[in-house]
């Protein structure tokens, strides 16, 4: 390849070359694969990845941990909702079982059968939403900003801004570490 002329990858559209990026950081496709599908060769594709930077390929990493906690915290609560929709719905079910059989029991050996059911699966519903209650009270969510795309980029705009201000950064640090923050400067 000449100076002059760009990897093939570098003329993609920018969406479907940070597609591609993505996929051989994070191991989706091999760098073989993704040759095959832009119909270039794999030393193409390998010289064009060690033009991305370390700082990129943090970024990439950290948006994809940051996207795979946040489904896990969706699907997390999406089962905890539906748990308490069913529960809900299960308890009212329960009670309005048990007062119609109480208007129509009487002296019916059958339906004071059915009535000991009901208790018991009575029973066993309130003790389904008192764990629902808990679960509702006690969901915590927990982030690590060190994981945020957001969060890397805007230390890097910090510290960019800082280098240009010695004696600010200085300080900037010894406050981080003050607030233990960060445990030693850079």
């Amino acid at each position: 390849m000449s100076r002059g002329q760009q990897h093939k990858i570098a003329l993609l559209p920018t969406e479907q070359r940070n597609e591609v990026v993505r996929d051989i950081i994070l191991g989706r496709k091999s760098m073989y694969a993704v040759a095959k599908e832009i119909d270039t060769s794999d030393t193409s594709v390998s010289r064009y990845m060690a033009t991305v930077t370390e700082q990129e390929r943090l970024e990439i990493i950290a948006a994809a941990m940051g996207e795979a906690k946040m489904a896990e915290i969706q699907e997390n609560a999406d089962i905890v909702n539906q748990f308490g929709e069913d529960t809900d719905k299960d308890l009212k079910w329960v009670l309005r079982e048990l007062k119609d059989l109480l208007k129509s029991a009487k002296d019916d050996d059958e339906k004071v059968l059915q009535l000991g059911t009901l208790k018991e699966l009575r029973q066993s519903f309130m003790a389904l939403a008192d764990l629902h209650g808990k679960l509702n009270k006690k969901m915590d969510v927990h982030l690590n900003l060190n994981e945020s795309p957001q969060f890397i980029q805007l230390r890097q705009i910090i510290l960019d801004v800082l280098g240009r201000h010695p004696d600010a950064k200085a300080d900037f640090l010894e406050q981080m570490k003050v607030l233990q923050v960060i445990k030693h400067s850079t």
